[in-house]
């Protein structure tokens, strides 16, 4: 692995590792109800394909992107594990291998689990796809598998054609697919496969922070803790609006005085509600209005959440471990899943209370 793979994917497992020790250590491991999935495989391509344009260095990216979002995503955490195909060279169209067993979730024992040292040998999408499956279901608990390549097969076995008959056999487990590169068969071939085995197709370029992977994440892996909304008896849930911010700025209060008044109110509720709940945390989702360069809206949206951080923990005395950032750079529909606050504001850092 050259200098440049390492130093980004160790920056992002630093990060990663760091976020993940602050969060585990306010919000240990609850309710298993807060977990739509029990397990996670990741199910990774090593051939040659992945040795063109820097297809390795994107895929590493994104396990480290990853890493950030796992400690954000749910209040338990899940049992991840890590299968390779096309590594070895001369294994031909039986290359496939298990190098992390499904088990709980340690990030540095995953970023380890990749190879230092690659030898790609034959795309045999088919046959690491048949024994993911084999080993998804041989795990307690619902698995998914998120396959992560150029979605191409060297070898004569047609994997959509596995891909059926994994749905028909294994009917809880779910194949969602990450197109690194833009082959045309190779997205053919993964989004049919994830249409076949209930899952989704993304393709690996369009997701360029931990933020996206964290949303995906709440969307497919999770569900909401504790009692529904509409049960008999239960709590109202409480909308807290967002801190919006002047544009250019990243200070907590406006210029504007009703600005100013809906911030600290709803900052005043959050810091309220957390400090009455010890065992809550609140995760900060900073977005930027799109003008300037996608870095500059990147870093400014984290700007405003460490913002909104250091507010609550000076005023209110909230630990900065019970509080998550993620920094999604330009508003969008962030397409928050049911249940889930709608997110995407423009010029705002909006809340997301896990209790």
């Amino acid at each position: 692995m050259g200098p440049r793979y390492k130093g980004r994917f160790l920056s992002a497992l630093i990060v990663g590792m760091a976020m993940t020790v602050l969060v585990v250590q306010a919000s240990p491991v609850r309710a298993d109800d807060c977990k739509a999935v029990q397990n996670i495989l990741v199910l990774f391509d090593a051939s040659g394909y992945m040795k063109e344009k820097n297809h390795y260095e994107q895929l590493l990216t994104q396990m480290g992107y990853f890493i950030d979002a796992m400690p954000l995503t749910a209040d338990g955490f899940f049992n991840v594990g890590l299968r390779h195909y096309g590594l070895k060279v001369g294994l031909g169209c039986n290359n496939s291998e298990s190098i992390l067993p499904i088990e709980p979730w340690d990030p540095e024992r995953f970023s380890n689990a990749f190879p230092k040292h690659v030898s790609y040998g034959v795309s045999s999408l088919s046959t690491g796809l048949r024994e993911a499956a084999d080993e998804a279901a041989a795990a307690q608990g619902k698995t998914v598998i998120l396959l992560i390549g150029g979605g191409l097969e060297s070898c004569k076995t047609n994997p959509i054609n596995v891909a059926d008959r994994i749905s028909l056999n294994n009917p809880d487990v779910e194949v969602h697919t990450f197109q690194v590169g833009n082959m045309e068969e190779g997205r053919y071939v993964l989004e049919h496969i994830a249409a076949k085995c209930r899952g989704t197709y993304h393709n690996t370029a369009a997701i360029t922070s931990s933020a996206e992977w964290h949303v995906w994440m709440r969307r497919h892996l999770v569900v909401p803790c504790g009692p529904a909304a509409d049960a008999p008896g239960a709590a109202p849930a409480t909308k807290v609006g967002p801190v919006t911010f002047d544009y250019k700025s990243f200070t907590v209060r406006s210029r504007d005085a009703s600005v100013d008044a809906a911030n600290m109110a709803s900052l005043e509720a959050v810091g309220r509600r957390l400090q009455a709940n010890p065992s809550s945390r609140v995760v900060l989702h900073g977005f930027t209005d799109g003008k300037g360069s996608q870095q500059y809206n990147l870093r400014l949206s984290r700007q405003r959440a460490e913002a909104v951080s250091r507010y609550l923990q000076t005023t209110y005395g909230i630990p900065s471990a019970r509080i998550g950032i993620v920094a999604h750079g330009i508003a969008q529909d962030a397409g928050s899943p049911p249940g889930q606050p709608q997110l995407g504001g423009r010029r705002t850092v909006e809340f997301e209370l896990l209790d």
